[in-house]
Order: C-alpha cells, then structure tokens, then sequence
C-alpha cells in the first residue's frame, strides 16, 4: 500500500528548548508531592493505617505501604530530572508529539497527530474513573516506552494510517479490570470461566502502548487503510499470523476489554458491534487450548468473551490491525 512521503528530517531541539521541558515537567511534579505529603500525613494522624473492622490482617499495613510507595515514586522521579538539570551533560532529544503524513490507497494524504502527554492524562483520568489502581512508575515506564519508540511509532502512522491509542498498565489482574471496565448488562461467556482462571494472555505484565483505527467497524479500516481485516479466518490461521507478527495485531483479551470500554466512554459506541462484521479473534489470548475472541451483543448488551478450537470461524469474525510498543 501506499506510503507517506518522504520528508526532511525534523529539526531537533536546542538543548535550552529540552532544558526549559524538563525543567516544566520539574515544577509540575510539586503540586503532586506536596498533596501526597499531606494525605500521608493525615493518614499518620488517623487511623487509616490501622486494619479495619472485617478486614484481614497486615490491611492497613499495606495501606501505608502503597502509599509510601507513591510518594517515594514521585520524589524519585523529580530527583532524576534535577539530577539530569544538574549534570550538564547533553539532553537527549524528544517530543511529546508525533506527526506523521499518512496516504491512503486513494492517494488522499493527510496529516495525523498523536500528543503523548495528553492521551497520557486522558488515561489517568479514565482509570481513575473506573477505580482502576495504577502502578506508582505508570507514568515514567509510558513515557519511556514514548521515547525510545518515536521513529517506530512516526513509521506505523505513516504506513498504516493509526491515528488514536491506548495506553495500557500492566499486571493488572483479568478479573479486576473485567469487573472495572463493565459495561451495560456485563459479560456472556462461552467456554470462558465467569472469573476468567481458565484465560492466560501473552505479556500483559508489561505495560504498553497500542497504536490502533478510531473507526466504529472494522470494515471502516479495511476501506480507509487498504488493510487486511482477515474476515472469516480461522482461529488456528489467525493464531499463525499473530505468532508470525504479534506486535501488529490486539493480541489480548486485557487489551480488548480496555479497548472497548474507552471508545464506548469517548463515542458511545461499541467496537465489536456483530452487526458491524467487527467481532475479533485475540491470538494472545488463550482458554486451555482454545482461542479466546470477543464481541459485543446489542440485543443482550453485553461483552461476549468466547473460546473455540482450530477451525472455527465466522463471517464477522477477523483480526484488528494495530501496533504495540513495550
């Protein structure tokens, strides 16, 4: 398919430019520290790290611990900028933006935009409002996989057209986020057990970025990108193409469910609408033997989570292109 065109090499940043963000990014930390040092300290004064009634015991223990935990990850990371502000060596360059000219198989070309600390602060307010618990380092581990992956990711929106994504914790157990991330009448579950033990999913300990389509069908992807959608594949095909290129599909059911539940939360609308043909196999993502897809049902309202063997397939059922960073 077609390319962007080729560009000259984006000019890069004086040092003082890099200085002045950083030294922004310094100064933005200390409300934070500041209210973390006053809910510790209101904390000490009341009872909150002493166990509960009901609650099992070492509770309010690890209470103190998950906090101490935060706070000892916030002055951490501002003692690492001032230590770089302070070392005078050479800054090492990034941007929080990438732009990319994306040309479709029509040979129309446009130009698309992703602000990193934007959709970062965007994901923090949505797990947040989903009770999700963040890691204390979410923060620092995405936006160094943003800056060491810049080249690739300007490369995958010019190649491919992805112009929105996701930005994924990890170890993040299936049950709890399943249970934070329902929507309408919940899950249906088909060769699945209701507390997802029997699923295993491949690096979703690892925390991630995922460029994918902000369309409302698959079928709109595959008219827009010229891509390969892979309707009607089997669940053993689509197995062999996600351990041939794993990075380049949504892989995981975790993946999936944080997926869906955004772009309901943003559009209200579902992704894998079955009427929409946009159902999807999740090649990393397996119940004992058998490959786990999902979809969402509009007559029950509710996420299917099934798992079949090799040699299923159905009509709406494909693969979404996408691309993941670690």
């Amino acid at each position: 398919m077609a390319k962007g065109k080729e560009k000259s090499k984006k000019p890069e940043k004086t040092q003082e430019e890099i200085k002045a963000i950083l030294e922004t990014k310094l100064k933005s930390l200390k409300p934070s520290l500041q209210e973390g040092i006053k809910e510790y300290e209101q904390a000490l004064k009341g009872d909150i790290f002493e166990d509960q009634g009901g609650e099992v015991e070492g509770a309010g223990e690890k209470r103190k611990e998950a906090m101490q935990a935060k706070l000892s990850a916030l002055f951490d990371r501002a003692e690492k900028m001032k230590n770089k502000l302070d070392s005078g060596e050479e800054l090492a360059q990034f941007s929080q933006e990438i732009s990319a000219t994306y040309t479709r198989p029509d040979g129309k070309a446009e130009t698309i935009t992703l602000d990193f600390e934007a959709k970062l602060q965007d994901f923090i307010s949505f797990y947040k409002k989903t009770n999700l618990d963040l890691p204390v380092d979410f923060e620092d581990v995405t936006r160094d996989i943003w800056d060491k992956n810049q080249t690739e990711i300007e490369q995958a929106i010019e190649q491919n057209g992805f112009d929105d994504m996701l930005i994924i914790p990890g170890d993040i157990p299936l049950a709890d986020l399943a249970e934070k991330m329902k929507m309408e009448s919940g899950y249906y579950f088909y060769q699945v057990k209701e507390d997802f033990s029997n699923v295993k999913s491949q690096n979703v300990n690892k925390p991630r970025i995922i460029l994918f389509h902000h369309a409302d069908s698959l079928s709109e992807i595959a008219q827009k990108t010229g891509l390969d959608i892979h309707l009607n594949i089997n669940s053993a095909d689509a197995q062999k193409l996600y351990q041939a290129n794993p990075d380049n599909y949504l892989g995981t059911l975790e993946d999936a469910i944080i997926l869906e539940k955004k772009y309901f939360e943003d559009t209200g609308k579902h992704l894998n609408d079955y009427n929409n043909k946009s159902t999807q196999w999740l090649p990393g993502s397996k119940a004992g033997t058998r490959l786990v897809n999902s979809l969402w049902n509009p007559v029950s309202v509710r996420l299917f989570v099934s798992a079949f063997g090799p040699g299923t397939r159905f009509g709406s059922l494909g693969l979404r292109p996408s691309r993941c960073f670690f």
